[in-house]
């Protein structure tokens, strides 16, 4: 017998209404799932671990991906880009400002010093509670809203790009770390 493979549902989302954004919103959890999976164990030292200067670390990248979520969904879709105010959306939401992840890291850079000592359970709070915040923002869109342009600097997205992208962007940043996680425990 095959497996059935199915998307948890989210709850509190219209099926008729909000059929897509429904759907990546279940993608974002699952994914969020899966990562949360792949890092449980490590300790504080993995999560500082740098191969070298200038190399991110797994704590890091767990704080970038709260960052980038909380602007994009708190501060982007709702056409806020000014520094300060998405700096105080950003910390209201996750507790550190945008530029505190460290990211990007200069050449000779090192563990962020505001990231400095927090554990697995501080970095998976912050991606909660930009998750939390995230699903509060998409419960208010519908599919046909998906299409609807955000004015950011010198860029026009869709609502369903920037939803896209936090997926996108989160994926990716998932890959970093497995593999920074092979590395630390190689000893490389």
């Amino acid at each position: 017998m095959v497996p059935e493979l199915t998307l948890p549902q989210v709850d509190g989302y219209d099926p008729e209404s909000q059929r897509s954004v429904a759907f990546l919103a279940a993608a974002l959890d699952d994914q969020l799932r899966r990562l949360k999976e792949s890092v449980d164990g490590l300790f504080t030292a993995d999560l500082e671990w740098q191969q070298e200067p200038g190399r991110n670390t797994i704590g890091m990248l767990l704080a970038h991906i709260a960052v980038a979520e909380a602007w994009w969904m708190q501060a982007g879709a709702k056409g806020i880009h000014e520094r300060d105010e998405v700096n105080r959306i950003v910390q209201g939401v996750i507790g550190i400002q945008a530029h505190e992840d460290g990211l990007p890291l200069p050449e000779d850079g090192a563990h962020p010093e505001v990231l400095r000592n927090k554990t697995l359970a501080d970095y998976l709070s912050m991606i909660d509670r930009a998750r939390m915040a995230t699903h509060v923002v998409l419960r208010g869109w519908s599919d046909k809203e998906l299409d609807a342009r955000i004015q950011i600097k010198d860029r026009s997205v869709s609502k369903g790009w920037i939803l896209y992208h936090v997926l996108e962007h989160m994926v990716a940043h998932y890959g970093q770390i497995l593999l920074l996680k092979r590395l630390v425990r190689a000893g490389i």
